[in-house]
Order: C-alpha cells, then sequence, then structure tokens
C-alpha cells in the first residue's frame, strides 16, 4: 500500500491549523464574527431602505387608501 505524501507545502501546510485563508478567514473568530454580523446588518438596512423607498411599503399604502376612500368625520 502506497503512503500519499505531502509535496506541495504550499498548498497543505505541515499542519491542518498552519493553514490560514485570506481575508475575515485569518482573523480571529471573535473579531471575524462581529465583522460579519455588522456586514449584515448595514446590507440588510440598505436593503430595507431601498425597498420602502423604490417600491413603497404596501401595508402603509393600504391604510393610507382606505382613509382616502373613508375619510374620518
Amino acid at each position: 500500500m502506497d503512503r500519499v505524501i505531502n509535496k506541495n507545502r504550499f498548498l497543505y501546510g505541515p499542519g491542518p491549523l498552519a493553514r490560514k485563508g485570506p481575508g475575515l478567514a485569518a482573523r480571529p473568530p471573535l473579531q471575524g464574527l462581529v465583522i460579519c454580523a455588522c456586514q449584515a446588518l448595514v446590507i440588510s438596512l440598505a436593503g430595507g431602505f431601498a425597498y420602502n423607498v423604490f417600491l413603497g411599503n404596501p401595508a402603509i399604502k393600504k391604510i393610507e387608501d382606505y382613509y382616502k376612500e373613508n375619510p374620518t368625520k
């Protein structure tokens, strides 16, 4: 039975913990998690704002249409 020999140390490294990924994977775990959570929050807020500006809020439109048809006394 032939044994697989690691001939590419840049790809596999000397051990499983020696490989570091690029970007967020190279940071400590808690710092990477906080950055990822903050980015998700910013993207979701920007998406919600864009939705309300470009498409409007359908629930608010229904309420406004109701009061236009049935004004209060």
